[in-house]
């Protein structure tokens, strides 16, 4: 099997079709395949076999969807890149991963400048899209001048690995979550089949495709579904919207973040956002506040669903067909098995919290150079998430919070989350994080980071408040501090780790 194989099937049943929109150019499939498979030709001639791994530095644009494939079809891996992050963290995978190839936009450069310096890096060749006569680098569209427009593609097992995907990460340690071409097939096929996705279907692509969301959910399974795909670089709210009527979107996968700033967006109501039949959140947990904001005011439901890099990434999903429980992550998916266990690895009675564990075709191989790490997660085929949730009566999973979030204080246990919840859900209180921080007497205590809306003018007095109102007193928080933003990682999650303890 080769995952590139998805596209030659869909290509073959309506080459015609839409493939993808992206700004005022239309791409059909017959035309995707073709510059896929002179991409893959003129690489395989610069020496870029199954033995090879290329990096891909890309927005959410045609080339980007172009280079993954044509790298999958030579059987080489594919190393997506964060254009999020800084350069020293793009360094680091660059170097811990050890590829040679580098596919990106002149966009880039300065961040393709100081890795070109790296004294850890390999690449060897840099091909650069919409790029004038450049020193040292390939033009993306030249190097396709010409060439072959089929494609001979190299064969290769379930268990080979297709991609290297970086888990999002605060701390030091980059780990490289190795995905096979069964994983991430075994995803496209789950979000396709499960009346997610529909050949008919409109999908938005904004987002960032070189995580594992946007990557399986959004390009995969919509590829494999036969689905349209309106990409965009990145998230304005306003040409999100204007793209959704315009182009009759017809499912929308968005992080909770997204989801924020369309119900918070002056000029929502001026948008006919009627085509959308499925609206799907996932990547970070949504605030129940928002979510019942957007069911009642909006009157569409959102489809919450649980995934990890690790499980590349479906895990599971609130049924369409089945009972709908606002702030529930859903079941799991068919064909993924799951449990609630104890520290000792003890399978925990419904409605007890402990961790969640995962056994299925979608958990990856391990992580890259990293088998001290893997063992740590993958426990007897189980791959340990590190959320903790419970299972309700009805097997519907709610997360509680994540297990090194965890706070102890005078021997209760707090998660996080919970007051977090509180937090958004005052009318001044846009985002929220709650830490623990060392106590001598206490061993820890609660401690939150808040950022107001626009205008707001709290003080610490009336946060803390107003959670005494709503909290137990041994959860209330004991010290607030007002931030201006969180740093984030590309599925919206907060990286508690990296909050500055400063004023705003």
């Amino acid at each position: 099997m080769n995952l590139y194989q998805n596209l030659v099937t869909t290509m073959e049943q309506n080459p015609d079709a839409t493939a993808l929109y992206f700004g005022h150019e239309t791409i059909s499939y017959g035309e995707l395949l073709s510059r896929v498979n002179r991409l893959a030709n003129a690489l395989r001639e610069m020496g870029v076999d199954e033995n090879s791994k290329v990096a891909i530095l890309l927005r959410n644009v045609p080339e980007f969807v172009i280079s993954y494939y044509a790298i999958l079809g030579l059987g080489a891996v594919v190393v997506p890149l964060c254009y999020m992050c800084l350069a020293e963290e793009v360094e680091k995978i660059v170097c811990d991963s050890a590829v040679e190839t580098l596919i990106t936009n002149f966009e880039f450069d300065d961040m393709v400048k100081e890795l070109q310096n790296s004294m850890c890096s390999q690449i060897r060749r840099i091909i650069v899209s919409e790029a004038p006569e450049l020193e040292g680098v390939i033009q993306f569209e030249k190097l396709l001048e010409g060439k072959p427009e089929d494609l001979k593609s190299v064969e290769r097992s379930e268990d080979d690995v297709a991609a290297i995907l970086y888990a999002p990460t605060s701390s030091r340690v980059v780990r490289g979550c190795m995905l096979t071409h069964g994983n991430l097939d075994w995803n496209a096929q789950a979000v396709a089949t499960m009346d997610v996705l529909k050949a008919e279907d409109v999908v938005m692509g904004v987002l960032p495709f070189f995580a594992a969301y946007g990557q399986s959910c959004v390009m995969n399974a919509s590829i494999k579904a036969g689905c349209s795909i309106v990409l965009h670089e990145s998230f304005i709210p306003g040409e999100v919207l204007k793209s959704l009527q315009h182009e009759q979107v017809t499912v929308f996968f968005g992080v909770p973040t997204m989801y924020v700033y369309i119900l918070n967006h002056p000029l929502i109501y001026q948008y006919d956002l009627g085509a959308v039949r499925l609206w799907v959140c996932g990547g970070a947990p949504f605030p129940r506040e928002v979510m019942e904001r957007w069911n009642n005011e909006l009157g569409a439901r959102i489809y919450e669903g649980y995934g990890l890099t690790e499980a590349a990434p479906v895990v599971t999903m609130q049924p369409l067909d089945g009972p709908y429980k606002t702030g529930s992550i859903g079941v799991p998916v068919q064909g993924i098995e799951v449990r609630v266990v104890d520290e000792e690895g003890k399978e925990l009675s419904r409605g007890e919290v402990g961790e969640l564990i995962v056994r299925g075709p979608n958990v990856m191989k391990g992580y890259y150079n990293k088998p001290e790490e893997t063992d740590k997660v993958l426990k007897d085929g189980w791959l340990h998430t590190g959320d903790m949730v419970y299972m309700d009566e009805d097997g519907y999973l709610f997360i509680v919070g994540r297990k090194k979030d965890l706070i102890i204080r005078g021997g209760f246990n707090i998660y996080p989350r919970e007051i977090e919840e509180i937090l958004v859900s005052h009318p001044l209180i846009s985002e929220a994080a709650v830490v623990g921080i060392p106590n001598k007497y206490l061993g820890e205590e609660v401690k939150a980071y808040v950022k107001q809306k626009p205008g707001s003018n709290l003080s610490e007095e009336q946060v803390l408040e107003y959670c005494e109102e709503r909290l137990p007193y041994y959860k209330t928080p004991k010290f607030v501090v007002f931030v201006k933003s969180f740093k984030k990682d590309p599925s919206g999650q907060i990286l508690k780790d990296l909050i500055e303890d400063v004023s705003q």
